[in-house]
Protein backbone atom coordinates (compact mmCIF):
# COMPACT_ATOMS: atom_id res chain seq x y z
CA UNK A 1 0.00 0.00 0.00
CA UNK A 2 1.18 3.52 -0.82
CA UNK A 3 1.25 6.17 1.92
CA UNK A 4 1.93 9.88 1.70
CA UNK A 5 4.52 10.45 4.40
CA UNK A 6 3.61 13.42 6.56
CA UNK A 7 6.60 13.09 8.91
CA UNK A 8 9.06 13.56 6.06
CA UNK A 9 12.06 13.47 8.40
CA UNK A 10 11.61 9.68 8.48
CA UNK A 11 12.63 9.59 4.81
CA UNK A 12 15.78 11.69 5.26
CA UNK A 13 18.04 8.60 5.64
CA UNK A 14 16.56 7.05 2.50
CA UNK A 15 17.54 10.09 0.41
CA UNK A 16 20.94 10.56 2.10
CA UNK A 17 23.59 11.69 -0.39
CA UNK A 18 21.12 12.69 -3.10
CA UNK A 19 21.63 16.33 -4.08
CA UNK A 20 18.68 17.22 -6.29
CA UNK A 21 17.07 20.37 -4.93
CA UNK A 22 13.55 19.13 -5.66
CA UNK A 23 14.10 16.24 -3.24
CA UNK A 24 15.02 18.85 -0.61
CA UNK A 25 11.83 20.76 -1.45
CA UNK A 26 9.77 17.61 -0.84
CA UNK A 27 11.50 16.76 2.42
CA UNK A 28 10.94 20.34 3.58
CA UNK A 29 7.27 20.35 2.53
CA UNK A 30 7.83 23.21 0.09
CA UNK A 31 5.58 23.96 -2.90
CA UNK A 32 3.31 20.98 -2.25
CA UNK A 33 6.15 18.48 -2.75
CA UNK A 34 5.24 15.03 -1.46
CA UNK A 35 7.05 11.96 -0.18
CA UNK A 36 5.45 8.55 -0.80
CA UNK A 37 6.45 5.29 0.90
CA UNK A 38 5.16 1.75 1.41
CA UNK A 39 6.23 1.68 5.09
CA UNK A 40 5.29 4.91 6.91
CA UNK A 41 7.03 3.93 10.13
CA UNK A 42 10.46 2.81 8.93
CA UNK A 43 10.69 3.42 5.18
CA UNK A 44 13.45 1.68 3.27
CA UNK A 45 12.23 3.03 -0.08
CA UNK A 46 10.71 6.35 -1.03
CA UNK A 47 9.41 8.49 -3.88
CA UNK A 48 9.75 12.28 -3.87
CA UNK A 49 7.30 14.05 -6.19
CA UNK A 50 7.31 17.71 -7.20
CA UNK A 51 6.39 19.63 -10.36
CA UNK A 52 6.40 16.82 -12.95
CA UNK A 53 9.21 14.67 -11.53
CA UNK A 54 9.39 11.55 -9.37
CA UNK A 55 12.69 10.77 -7.68
CA UNK A 56 13.22 7.30 -6.21
CA UNK A 57 15.55 6.24 -3.40
CA UNK A 58 16.40 3.29 -1.20
CA UNK A 59 15.63 -0.32 -2.00
CA UNK A 60 13.94 -0.78 -5.41
CA UNK A 61 10.21 -1.12 -4.80
CA UNK A 62 7.86 -2.26 -7.57
CA UNK A 63 4.77 -0.87 -5.83
CA UNK A 64 6.26 2.63 -5.69
CA UNK A 65 7.28 2.50 -9.35
CA UNK A 66 3.85 1.28 -10.46
CA UNK A 67 2.25 4.15 -8.51
CA UNK A 68 1.97 7.32 -10.60
CA UNK A 69 0.95 10.54 -8.85
CA UNK A 70 -1.18 12.69 -11.13
CA UNK A 71 1.06 15.05 -13.07
CA UNK A 72 4.20 12.90 -13.13
CA UNK A 73 5.87 12.67 -16.52
CA UNK A 74 9.55 12.35 -15.53
CA UNK A 75 10.77 9.37 -13.47
CA UNK A 76 14.35 9.54 -12.17
CA UNK A 77 15.97 6.31 -10.92
CA UNK A 78 19.07 6.48 -8.68
CA UNK A 79 20.52 3.20 -9.92
CA UNK A 80 20.10 0.30 -12.34
CA UNK A 81 17.76 -1.60 -10.02
CA UNK A 82 15.19 1.19 -10.01
CA UNK A 83 15.71 1.76 -13.76
CA UNK A 84 14.95 -1.89 -14.50
CA UNK A 85 11.71 -1.67 -12.52
CA UNK A 86 10.62 1.48 -14.39
CA UNK A 87 11.24 -0.26 -17.71
CA UNK A 88 9.20 -3.29 -16.58
CA UNK A 89 6.28 -1.29 -15.16
CA UNK A 90 6.24 1.43 -17.84
CA UNK A 91 7.43 -0.17 -21.11
CA UNK A 92 6.15 2.82 -23.09
CA UNK A 93 8.35 5.29 -21.21
CA UNK A 94 10.85 7.24 -23.29
CA UNK A 95 14.36 7.01 -21.80
CA UNK A 96 16.43 10.19 -22.07
CA UNK A 97 19.70 11.49 -20.69
CA UNK A 98 19.88 14.47 -18.34
CA UNK A 99 22.98 16.19 -17.03
CA UNK A 100 23.67 16.89 -13.36
CA UNK A 101 25.53 20.08 -12.50
CA UNK A 102 27.71 20.35 -9.39
CA UNK A 103 26.03 21.94 -6.37
CA UNK A 104 29.10 23.61 -4.87
CA UNK A 105 29.82 26.30 -7.44
CA UNK A 106 31.78 29.36 -6.33
CA UNK A 107 30.57 32.13 -8.61
CA UNK A 108 32.60 35.03 -9.98
CA UNK A 109 30.38 38.04 -9.28
CA UNK A 110 32.42 40.35 -11.49
CA UNK A 111 32.02 37.97 -14.42
CA UNK A 112 28.27 37.64 -13.84
CA UNK A 113 27.87 41.41 -13.59
CA UNK A 114 29.71 41.74 -16.90
CA UNK A 115 27.28 39.30 -18.53
CA UNK A 116 24.29 41.29 -17.25
CA UNK A 117 25.86 44.48 -18.61
CA UNK A 118 26.17 42.86 -22.06
CA UNK A 119 22.40 43.03 -22.66
CA UNK A 120 22.03 44.10 -26.31
CA UNK A 121 20.49 47.46 -27.12
CA UNK A 122 16.76 47.37 -27.68
CA UNK A 123 16.08 44.88 -24.87
CA UNK A 124 14.94 45.49 -21.30
CA UNK A 125 15.79 43.36 -18.24
CA UNK A 126 13.05 43.36 -15.61
CA UNK A 127 12.46 41.49 -12.39
CA UNK A 128 9.32 39.34 -12.59
CA UNK A 129 6.48 41.10 -10.76
CA UNK A 130 2.79 40.31 -10.58
CA UNK A 131 2.07 41.67 -14.06
CA UNK A 132 4.93 39.75 -15.66
CA UNK A 133 3.91 36.63 -13.73
CA UNK A 134 0.49 36.73 -15.43
CA UNK A 135 2.08 37.33 -18.84
CA UNK A 136 4.54 34.44 -18.47
CA UNK A 137 1.91 32.05 -17.13
CA UNK A 138 -0.27 32.65 -20.19
CA UNK A 139 2.65 31.98 -22.57
CA UNK A 140 3.34 28.29 -23.18
CA UNK A 141 7.03 29.04 -23.79
CA UNK A 142 7.45 30.48 -20.28
CA UNK A 143 4.84 28.58 -18.28
CA UNK A 144 7.48 26.49 -16.48
CA UNK A 145 9.15 29.65 -15.19
CA UNK A 146 6.23 30.36 -12.85
CA UNK A 147 3.67 27.60 -13.32
CA UNK A 148 4.68 25.23 -10.52
CA UNK A 149 3.71 27.65 -7.79
CA UNK A 150 0.25 27.35 -6.27
CA UNK A 151 -0.55 30.99 -6.92
CA UNK A 152 0.86 34.36 -7.93
CA UNK A 153 1.09 35.25 -4.26
CA UNK A 154 3.23 32.19 -3.53
CA UNK A 155 5.57 33.01 -6.40
CA UNK A 156 5.98 36.62 -5.27
CA UNK A 157 6.67 35.44 -1.71
CA UNK A 158 8.98 32.48 -2.38
CA UNK A 159 10.06 32.64 -6.01
CA UNK A 160 12.13 35.06 -8.03
CA UNK A 161 13.08 35.64 -11.62
CA UNK A 162 14.00 38.02 -14.41
CA UNK A 163 12.55 38.48 -17.87
CA UNK A 164 14.02 40.15 -20.94
CA UNK A 165 11.51 42.20 -22.90
CA UNK A 166 11.50 43.31 -26.52
CA UNK A 167 8.96 45.98 -27.37
CA UNK A 168 7.25 45.28 -24.04
CA UNK A 169 6.86 41.51 -24.51
CA UNK A 170 8.98 38.81 -22.81
CA UNK A 171 11.35 36.98 -25.15
CA UNK A 172 13.53 35.28 -22.52
CA UNK A 173 13.23 34.52 -18.82
CA UNK A 174 15.19 32.96 -15.97
CA UNK A 175 13.21 32.04 -12.91
CA UNK A 176 12.70 29.64 -10.02
CA UNK A 177 11.29 26.38 -11.35
CA UNK A 178 10.98 25.26 -7.72
CA UNK A 179 12.31 26.48 -4.37
CA UNK A 180 13.70 25.00 -1.19
CA UNK A 181 14.73 26.76 2.02
CA UNK A 182 18.34 27.19 0.99
CA UNK A 183 17.83 28.10 -2.64
CA UNK A 184 16.03 27.63 -5.95
CA UNK A 185 16.08 25.35 -8.98
CA UNK A 186 16.68 27.47 -12.09
CA UNK A 187 14.50 27.43 -15.20
CA UNK A 188 15.56 29.38 -18.31
CA UNK A 189 13.57 29.71 -21.52
CA UNK A 190 13.93 31.81 -24.67
CA UNK A 191 11.62 32.33 -27.61
CA UNK A 192 13.11 30.44 -30.56
CA UNK A 193 13.66 33.45 -32.82
CA UNK A 194 15.58 35.24 -30.03
CA UNK A 195 18.01 32.43 -29.21
CA UNK A 196 21.80 32.70 -29.69
CA UNK A 197 21.75 36.39 -28.81
CA UNK A 198 23.07 36.00 -25.25
CA UNK A 199 19.68 36.74 -23.68
CA UNK A 200 19.52 33.51 -21.65
CA UNK A 201 22.97 34.28 -20.24
CA UNK A 202 21.91 37.77 -19.19
CA UNK A 203 18.71 36.60 -17.50
CA UNK A 204 20.51 33.68 -15.85
CA UNK A 205 23.33 35.86 -14.54
CA UNK A 206 20.83 38.36 -13.10
CA UNK A 207 18.98 35.55 -11.33
CA UNK A 208 22.16 34.04 -9.91
CA UNK A 209 23.30 37.43 -8.58
CA UNK A 210 19.89 37.94 -6.98
CA UNK A 211 20.22 34.59 -5.18
CA UNK A 212 23.75 35.37 -4.00
CA UNK A 213 22.58 38.72 -2.64
CA UNK A 214 20.08 36.89 -0.42
CA UNK A 215 22.28 33.98 0.59
CA UNK A 216 20.46 31.44 -1.57
CA UNK A 217 22.00 28.78 -3.80
CA UNK A 218 20.89 28.79 -7.48
CA UNK A 219 20.79 25.06 -8.29
CA UNK A 220 21.03 24.02 -11.95
CA UNK A 221 20.13 20.74 -13.66
CA UNK A 222 20.41 20.39 -17.42
CA UNK A 223 18.00 18.72 -19.81
CA UNK A 224 20.45 18.84 -22.73
CA UNK A 225 24.00 19.79 -23.71
CA UNK A 226 22.94 23.30 -24.70
CA UNK A 227 21.85 23.82 -21.11
CA UNK A 228 25.16 22.37 -19.87
CA UNK A 229 27.13 24.82 -22.00
CA UNK A 230 25.04 27.75 -20.77
CA UNK A 231 25.60 26.65 -17.17
CA UNK A 232 29.35 26.46 -17.73
CA UNK A 233 29.32 29.97 -19.24
CA UNK A 234 27.75 31.20 -15.99
CA UNK A 235 30.37 29.48 -13.83
CA UNK A 236 28.91 26.04 -13.10
CA UNK A 237 30.72 22.72 -13.52
CA UNK A 238 29.31 19.57 -15.10
CA UNK A 239 29.00 16.57 -12.76
CA UNK A 240 27.54 13.50 -14.49
CA UNK A 241 24.88 12.09 -16.78
CA UNK A 242 21.80 10.29 -15.48
CA UNK A 243 18.69 8.72 -17.01
CA UNK A 244 15.16 10.06 -16.88
CA UNK A 245 12.13 8.13 -18.10
CA UNK A 246 9.39 10.26 -19.62
CA UNK A 247 5.71 9.35 -19.59
CA UNK A 248 2.95 10.99 -21.58
CA UNK A 249 0.44 13.22 -19.79
CA UNK A 250 -2.40 11.30 -21.41
CA UNK A 251 -1.84 8.60 -18.76
CA UNK A 252 -3.49 10.90 -16.20
CA UNK A 253 -6.70 10.79 -18.27
CA UNK A 254 -6.81 7.08 -19.14
CA UNK A 255 -9.84 5.22 -17.77
CA UNK A 256 -8.37 2.41 -15.62
CA UNK A 257 -11.06 -0.24 -16.16
CA UNK A 258 -13.06 0.74 -19.25
CA UNK A 259 -16.05 -1.15 -20.57
CA UNK A 260 -14.63 -2.86 -23.67
CA UNK A 261 -17.79 -4.70 -24.67
CA UNK A 262 -18.49 -2.29 -27.52
CA UNK A 263 -14.97 -1.95 -28.84
CA UNK A 264 -15.27 -4.58 -31.58
CA UNK A 265 -17.95 -2.47 -33.28
CA UNK A 266 -15.45 0.37 -33.58
CA UNK A 267 -13.01 -1.74 -35.59
CA UNK A 268 -12.78 -1.35 -39.34
CA UNK A 269 -11.46 0.96 -42.07
CA UNK A 270 -12.29 4.66 -42.04
CA UNK A 271 -11.90 7.08 -44.95
CA UNK A 272 -11.15 10.75 -44.28
CA UNK A 273 -13.79 13.02 -45.81
CA UNK A 274 -11.29 15.36 -47.41
CA UNK A 275 -9.70 15.53 -50.83
CA UNK A 276 -6.90 13.09 -49.93
CA UNK A 277 -9.38 10.32 -48.84
CA UNK A 278 -6.74 8.94 -46.48
CA UNK A 279 -7.70 5.63 -44.85
CA UNK A 280 -7.15 4.74 -41.18
CA UNK A 281 -7.77 1.23 -39.89
CA UNK A 282 -8.90 0.55 -36.32
CA UNK A 283 -8.21 -2.98 -35.14
CA UNK A 284 -8.33 -4.93 -31.92
CA UNK A 285 -5.31 -6.83 -30.68
CA UNK A 286 -6.00 -8.77 -27.51
CA UNK A 287 -7.60 -6.41 -25.01
CA UNK A 288 -6.50 -3.20 -26.74
CA UNK A 289 -7.43 -1.06 -29.73
CA UNK A 290 -4.90 0.17 -32.29
CA UNK A 291 -5.04 2.59 -35.19
CA UNK A 292 -3.09 1.77 -38.35
CA UNK A 293 -2.23 4.32 -41.07
CA UNK A 294 0.52 5.68 -43.32
CA UNK A 295 2.46 8.64 -41.92
CA UNK A 296 3.27 11.82 -43.84
CA UNK A 297 6.70 10.32 -44.49
CA UNK A 298 5.12 7.28 -46.12
CA UNK A 299 5.90 5.00 -43.17
CA UNK A 300 3.32 2.45 -41.93
CA UNK A 301 2.39 3.12 -38.30
CA UNK A 302 0.35 1.10 -35.83
CA UNK A 303 -0.32 2.93 -32.55
CA UNK A 304 -2.19 1.93 -29.43
CA UNK A 305 -5.35 3.86 -28.56
CA UNK A 306 -5.84 4.80 -24.89
CA UNK A 307 -9.42 5.20 -23.61
CA UNK A 308 -10.04 8.61 -22.06
CA UNK A 309 -13.84 8.55 -22.26
CA UNK A 310 -16.73 6.56 -23.69
CA UNK A 311 -15.78 5.95 -27.35
CA UNK A 312 -13.07 8.59 -26.88
CA UNK A 313 -9.38 7.69 -27.27
CA UNK A 314 -5.96 9.32 -27.36
CA UNK A 315 -2.45 8.47 -28.53
CA UNK A 316 0.78 8.42 -26.56
CA UNK A 317 3.18 11.31 -27.34
CA UNK A 318 0.66 13.10 -29.54
CA UNK A 319 -2.24 15.51 -29.23
CA UNK A 320 -4.36 13.36 -31.56
CA UNK A 321 -7.73 12.30 -30.17
CA UNK A 322 -10.21 9.90 -31.75
CA UNK A 323 -13.95 10.07 -31.07
CA UNK A 324 -16.34 7.43 -32.45
CA UNK A 325 -20.04 7.63 -33.26
CA UNK A 326 -22.29 5.49 -35.47
CA UNK A 327 -20.23 4.79 -38.61
CA UNK A 328 -18.08 7.89 -38.06
CA UNK A 329 -14.70 8.63 -36.49
CA UNK A 330 -13.47 12.15 -35.77
CA UNK A 331 -9.73 12.71 -35.41
CA UNK A 332 -8.53 16.21 -34.57
CA UNK A 333 -11.55 17.77 -36.23
CA UNK A 334 -11.34 15.65 -39.39
CA UNK A 335 -14.34 13.42 -40.07
CA UNK A 336 -13.80 9.82 -41.23
CA UNK A 337 -16.56 7.61 -42.64
CA UNK A 338 -16.49 3.90 -41.89
CA UNK A 339 -16.11 1.83 -45.06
Amino acid sequence: MIYELKETAKAEPVFAGMEDSMIRSCLQGMMGGKIYVTDPEAPRSALAFLACFSFYAGEPDRELVAFKPEGVVGMVPPDEGWAALIEECWPGADKATRYAIRKDTRFDREDLEGIVASLPAGYELRRIDGVLYDTLLENEQFEDCVGHFASKEEFLELGRGFAILKDGSPVAAASSYTVYREGIEIEIDTEEEYRRKGLASVAGAALILSCLDDGLYPSWDAANLISVHLAEKLGYEFSHEYPCYWLDKILDRVIPNPDKSGWDVLCGRYERQTEDRKVFEVLRKGADLYVKFISRKGEPLELKLFPVGEKHFGLMWADDEFVFADGVMTANGDAFRKL
